[in-house]
């Protein structure tokens, strides 16, 4: 009986544990990924603009495979975060159609923020062919 239970003994303590260092590497992976997915959503949005209330909006499903153009008050356009004239913006958007195509575009604009200059943005969007341009609202 005794060597029936040394057998026993032997063999549980000769099972396989639990691997932990695949899932450690995974969770590291996962934690840099959202780190850095974090810091690049916050760098298009870190901007002082005043979305403008709508009755209606919709969250885009794709929003992160979308190019980011910011409009200040004045009229200025961002890129992202970085300033540019309409001339950058056109060549990025061409740029940014060529190696990445369908291009789709969001238009982030300050609620005072003139009418001519978010039309300048579409003629621009359109010129780079641009197939689908949403706007930045706060549904009321």
């Amino acid at each position: 009986m005794s060597a029936i239970r040394r057998r026993i003994r032997r063999v549980q303590h000769d099972e396989v544990g639990l691997q932990i260092a695949p899932m450690v590497d995974v969770t590291l992976l996962l934690l840099f990924f959202f780190m850095l997915a974090g810091k690049i959503t916050k760098a298009d949005k870190l901007m002082d603009i005043k979305i403008p209330l709508a009755k209606t909006g919709k969250i885009p499903t794709d929003e992160g495979a979308r190019d980011i153009v910011n409009i200040d008050a004045q009229g200025q356009l961002f890129s992202g975060s970085r300033a540019v004239t309409s001339k950058e913006l056109t060549a990025h958007l061409k740029q940014r159609f060529k190696d990445f195509p369908p291009l789709k575009l969001s238009i982030r604009a300050d609620a005072s923020t003139p009418g001519k200059k978010i039309k300048e943005v579409m003629a621009i969007a359109s010129e780079a062919g641009a197939i689908e341009v949403i706007f930045g609202v706060i549904q009321k």
